[in-house]
């Protein structure tokens, strides 16, 4: 037998061995590990250890000490609630020992990295006396994050922190401090809401065809009409001027070029029937909160109230606007084409 035949022989095997085992699961299997978590028990209150997705999970306490052990099937962000941790109520479970003392977790990558900020946190505080709430304390600790995140891309603490500060930040800003994690970090639950925004956002491009739309909405494109989906809500003070500049916008476009579908965020249906009482009754109400209206809200990006998306009889988008000035542009250059 050649040396040649051989080798190929020896891979055929190989490669058999391998499919037997993925079928069997063992290469996409999980990798799980062991964790521990000791602490101090504060006036003999135990951590409340209820929800935390591991496969097996033991308390024990002894000489004022709590220790927690189990095994995780991957890498994750738990509660520990217990006055004695309350400003390490996040903890960051990897594969290792945690200790948490003083209020601090140690003892792992991204539980070093956290308390090491937090560190930094306190500092912060002392050289701002006028207090977190100030314009300079946010510039300070949004430069200190920033620094963290940059450090920690590729651990879940960064992920973690990413997803934090995002939710103060613009839709582009958000997308730029997404992109710095790495990809295995992206993809962790700790990151899930900052990845389901970008990704919903990514939905809401201009030209993206919107599919399986509720009925109602697509009664109204197969009149071969164009679709005005408005979000409001009746706590935006603004929205009752807006809502009367809106029906003198597109009266002129409606009924023949144009429908029009306002879609309330108001928690309570009732203050949604009274805000939308002098509207105009041809106009399509639905609740995004309730109802088939929650679709289309789960289907375009809302970072803000009022946002409008205008769409053309084959369900794709438009144009995206915020403003009465961009909606009447928008419309006077649609329909000056089609005449």
């Amino acid at each position: 037998m050649t040396r040649t035949r051989l080798i190929s022989i020896l891979v055929i095997i190989i490669s058999l061995v391998a499919i037997v085992w993925s079928l069997g699961g063992g290469m996409f299997s999980p990798r799980s590990f062991d964790f521990r978590v000791e602490g101090n028990i504060s006036e003999g209150e135990l951590p409340d250890t209820s929800g935390w997705m591991v496969e097996r999970l033991e308390l024990d306490s002894s000489e004022g000490r709590y220790i927690i052990s189990g095994k995780a099937t991957r890498s994750s962000v738990i509660e520990l609630r217990s006055e004695e941790v309350s400003y390490c109520s996040a903890l960051f479970i990897e594969p290792g020992k945690i200790t948490v003392e003083e209020h601090r977790a140690t003892g792992t990558i991204s539980n070093n990295a956290r308390t090491a900020m937090l560190v930094e946190v306190d500092s912060l505080a002392w050289s701002h006396p006028e207090g977190e709430y100030s314009q300079a304390y946010k510039q300070a600790y949004d430069s200190l994050a920033r620094k963290y995140i940059s450090q920690t891309h590729n651990n879940l603490y960064g992920g973690w922190l990413a997803e934090r500060i995002s939710r103060n930040l613009s839709i582009d800003d958000a997308r730029t401090l997404y992109a710095e994690l790495t990809s295995g970090v992206r993809r962790t639950d700790a990151v899930a809401p900052l990845r389901t925004r970008i990704e919903r956002n990514a939905r809401s491009q201009e030209g993206r065809r919107i599919s399986n739309l509720p009925a109602e909405v697509q009664q109204l494109l197969d009149q071969e009409r164009y679709v005005l989906i408005d979000f409001w809500a009746s706590w935006n003070h603004n929205d009752r001027y807006r809502t009367h500049n809106l029906a003198e916008i597109t009266a002129p476009y409606e009924g023949t070029k144009l429908s029009i579908c306002r879609v309330s965020m108001d928690n309570s249906p009732t203050q949604q029937r009274i805000a939308s009482q002098d509207e105009s009754s041809s106009w399509l109400q639905l609740s995004g909160i309730e109802g088939c209206g929650t679709e289309i809200v789960e289907k375009l990006s809302i970072e803000s109230l009022p946002t409008s998306y205008l769409l053309s009889p084959d369900g794709r988008i438009v144009a995206r606007i915020a403003t009465i000035e961009e909606l009447t542009s928008v419309l006077e250059e649609l329909f000056s084409q089609k005449n």
